[in-house]
């Protein structure tokens, strides 16, 4: 089994609206994602032969999601929550994600530098 790993970093806000302790005032952090691809096989020929996915085609595909719904964006609108806990981001990320890129196992988001959540199916 391969597994092939990517990060990005994004910075974003958020809140937990019904959260009991800081977090339920607005606030923003540094985020970094990790999406993880698993298969079997490696590509048979061609000029990505020996690849699981060439790194430049999942940049290809996960940069404009960052780009145009998570860098510098407010996540509660996003995601379409009042509670856009790292947990709810990450699915979505997940969500988004998996149409087009068939292979993705799981998705990593570091809320922080001690804390992250991982979402895969």
């Amino acid at each position: 089994m391969y597994e092939l790993e990517k990060t990005f970093r994004f910075e974003a806000g958020h809140q937990l609206v019904h959260h009991d302790g800081k977090c339920q005032r607005p606030h923003g952090h540094s985020y970094i994602l990790t999406v993880q691809l698993r298969s079997e096989t490696l590509i048979a020929s061609g000029p990505k032969t020996n690849m699981v996915m060439d790194f430049g085609d999942v940049d290809a595909v996960v940069k404009p999601l960052i780009e145009s719904s998570l860098d510098h964006h407010w996540l509660n609108d996003t995601i379409g929550t009042d509670s856009a806990t790292a947990e709810a981001i990450a699915k979505w990320i997940f969500d988004k994600l998996k149409p087009k890129l068939p292979l993705l196992y799981s998705v990593t988001l570091h809320e922080t530098a001690s804390s992250k959540i991982t979402y895969y199916v």
